[in-house]
C-alpha cells in the first residue's frame, strides 16, 4: 500500500461498536453539510494511489466551513506567490477548521491490517508535526484493532464510503458499505478528534496536504 491509506478514526475513549446495518441505501449525504462554505476554494479533492504500481486507492474530497473559505478567499486574493509559502498557509487555515466535511470511496479491497497501517502512519505525521501529543498517538494505535473491530472478518471492499463531519470540536463518522448499508455512525466529542483527522489531511509530511491544497488553488 502507499505510505499511508488515509485517516480514518473515530476517537472514543471507550470500545467502538458498529451500528445495526440499514438494508437500504441512506438518502442523499449521510452527515449535515450546512454551514460548509460555497465557491472554488471551499473544495478539495485528490486520487490516492499506490505508490509503486500507480494503483488507484482512494478518492477523498473536502470541504471547509464558510469561515475557513472566506480566510482563504483573503490570502489568495490579496496576491501571495504560488508555491509553498501560500501553500502552507492554506494548509494552515484548514488544519485548524472547526467546520469540516469530508468524504472518501475506496477504489479497491483493502484488509484491516493494512487500513490500520495506513491510520497509524498518518497519526504519526500528525505526531511529528506537533499537531496531536504523543501519548495520544500510543493511545489510538493501541486501541485501533477493538474500534474497527466490525471489519475485522469484513475488510474494507471497493465502493464502500466514509464520511466525515467536523462541527467544532464534534466528529460524526459515518461508514456505508458498497451495498448501502451503514456500518458505523457515531459522534465523538473532543478536540483530538478534530486534529486527528485533521492533521492526517494537512500537517507537514501527510500523503495528502499538497494534493488537497494544490487542487483548491488550482480551481480543478
Amino acid at each position: 500500500m502507499a505510505a499511508a491509506l488515509v485517516l480514518l478514526l473515530p476517537l472514543t475513549t471507550a470500545p467502538l461498536h458498529a451500528q445495526s446495518a440499514r438494508s437500504s441505501p441512506p438518502s442523499g449525504i449521510p452527515v449535515d453539510t450546512t454551514g460548509l462554505g460555497r465557491g472554488p476554494h471551499a473544495r478539495m479533492h485528490m486520487l490516492l494511489e499506490k505508490t509503486l504500481f500507480q494503483v488507484d486507492v482512494l478518492t477523498l474530497e473536502v470541504r471547509l466551513g464558510a469561515t475557513e473559505t472566506e480566510r482563504i478567499d483573503v490570502l489568495i486574493a490579496a496576491g501571495r506567490p504560488s508555491g509553498e509559502p501560500l501553500r502552507d498557509s492554506v494548509a494552515a487555515v484548514a488544519l485548524g477548521a472547526r467546520e469540516a466535511w469530508a468524504r472518501l470511496e475506496f477504489k479497491r479491497n483493502v484488509s484491516l491490517s493494512q487500513f490500520l497501517d495506513g491510520v497509524r502512519d498518518n497519526l504519526r505525521e500528525a505526531t511529528r508535526a506537533g499537531v496531536i501529543e504523543p501519548r495520544t498517538f500510543r493511545g489510538i494505535s493501541d486501541d485501533l484493532p477493538v474500534w474497527y473491530a466490525f471489519l475485522d472478518q469484513r475488510g474494507i471492499h471497493a465502493g464502500d464510503q466514509m464520511y466525515y463531519r467536523i462541527h467544532g470540536d464534534s466528529l460524526h463518522t459515518v461508514y456505508v458499505a458498497n451495498s448501502g448499508e451503514t456500518l458505523l455512525d457515531q459522534v465523538d466529542v473532543g478536540p483530538e478528534r478534530r486534529l486527528s483527522v485533521l492533521g492526517g489531511y494537512f500537517a507537514p509530511g501527510s500523503d495528502f496536504r499538497d494534493k488537497l491544497v494544490d487542487s483548491l488553488l488550482s480551481g480543478a
